[in-house]
Order: structure tokens, then C-alpha cells, then sequence
């Protein structure tokens, strides 16, 4: 499969909220017009022999400037998140291309290719000799299992998209679970196992970097080691 060094932007959270401090001045600012045009008629009209209490005046006031300070501070947040953001997805596109280890159950078939399984060393096995790796469809029907021995040094497993008979199987999302086996063929439970594969594009979903592997999209908190 081609790689392709892609680099795209799904959605960022920061405009929208750039968008929304943008309206919460304009709403400020006519709010205060208002304010001001109510207090200038209130002076005018009041009774010379009882005038109103300026401190009241002078409390709104004070509170408008408050709620001005707070939007002109998010706005300043929103500013350093952007460029935050804006790093990171520098940083993910030196990826594009290379190797990574990944946390996931899910992988993806996509044109007869999809991710290596990384199965653990021996010594990590927790007793198992071997790996049973069970893959399943969307639906929860296993359509392909396989028995693999496990070494001093972690190994991998590479699925051709065919079921247990041989046949080529659709494009598409499929689950794989991994359970040990001891010497004698006794279940040990379930091992631990990763998703490896080269990383073909970066994306920004929600304002943080995705990283998509063949078909598979994941969060960069699924990065679990580069190979």
C-alpha cells in the first residue's frame, strides 16, 4: 500500500470558541451601549432633591469591566491553545511514513492489507507458550483464528484478510482479541497485544492530531512506541 504524506484538518475546536468570544464582545459591548443610554436618561429624570445612589452606577460599572477582562482573557487562552494545537500537528507529521505501535482492538481491512498484530516475548506471556489470535467481524462472528508460537523476543502476526477457509473477506472494521496457551494447550487467559503499522496521514479532529494507519484512524493517546 502507497503511503501518503497527508496532512489535513477535520475540525478545530479553537475557532469555534474564537467565534464565540468574538460574540460575547459584540453582546458585551451592546449590553454597556444600552447600560450607558439607561444611566445618562436615569440622570437626567432623577429628582434634584433625592438623587440615586451613585454607588449602584458605580457597581455595574465595575462589573462590566470585570466580564470585559474575562472575555479578553479567554480570548487570549484561545490564542495559546490554537498554537498548541497548531504544534502538534507539526509534530504528528514527523510521523507520516514511520512505524508505530499502537493500543487498539479494532483494526481495519482495506484493500487486502491491514495492521500487524504484535504478540508478547515469552517472558511476558504470563506462562503461555503460544498466542490463539481470534479475529471477528462487525457483527461478533469470528471469522479467523490462528495459533502462534511465541519467542524470547516479542514477534508479529500478519493477517491476509482471509477467513478460516481461505476466502477473501470485505473491507471493513474487525476485532482482535489474543489469548494464551500453555505447553499442553490450556487456556493462560487473555495477552496483552498491540497494532503496528506505517503511519500514511495526520488529521486534526476536535483540534487534536489523529494518526491513521492504512485504514485505521486513532487518537494520539494510543501511541504506545515507534519501531
Amino acid at each position: 500500500m502507497a503511503t501518503t504524506a497527508a496532512v489535513t484538518t477535520a475540525s478545530t475546536t479553537s475557532t469555534t470558541s474564537t467565534k464565540a468570544s468574538a460574540s460575547a464582545g459584540t453582546k458585551l459591548a451592546g449590553d454597556m451601549q444600552s447600560f450607558l443610554v439607561l444611566l445618562t436618561t436615569q440622570l437626567q429624570n432623577q429628582d434634584p432633591t433625592n438623587p440615586t445612589d451613585s454607588t449602584q452606577f458605580t457597581t455595574q460599572l465595575a462589573q462590566f469591566s470585570a466580564v470585559e477582562q474575562q472575555i479578553a482573557t479567554n480570548a487570549h487562552l484561545e490564542t495559546l491553545l490554537s498554537l498548541q494545537q497548531s504544534s502538534s500537528m507539526l509534530s504528528a507529521t514527523a510521523l507520516v511514513g514511520r512505524n508505530v505501535e499502537i493500543n487498539s482492538e479494532t483494526m481495519v481491512l482495506q484493500d487486502g492489507e491491514t495492521q500487524s498484530v504484535k504478540l508478547p516475548a515469552l517472558s511476558g506471556a504470563g506462562g503461555a507458550s503460544t498466542a490463539i489470535v481470534t479475529i471477528a467481524n462487525a457483527s461478533g462472528t469470528t471469522v479467523r483464528t490462528a495459533t502462534v508460537a511465541l519467542g524470547s523476543d516479542a514477534s508479529s502476526w500478519n493477517w491476509d484478510g482471509t477467513d478460516s477457509n481461505g476466502r477473501s473477506l470485505a473491507d471493513g472494521k474487525y476485532t482482535v482479541t489474543v489469548a494464551g496457551a500453555d505447553s499442553k494447550g490450556a487456556s493462560t487467559g487473555s495477552l496483552t497485544s498491540t497494532l503496528t503499522g506505517a503511519v500514511t496521514s495526520v488529521t486534526r479532529t476536535d483540534g487534536n492530531p489523529t494518526l491513521t494507519i492504512g485504514g485505521l484512524t486513532v487518537s494520539m493517546d494510543k501511541l504506545v512506541g515507534l519501531q
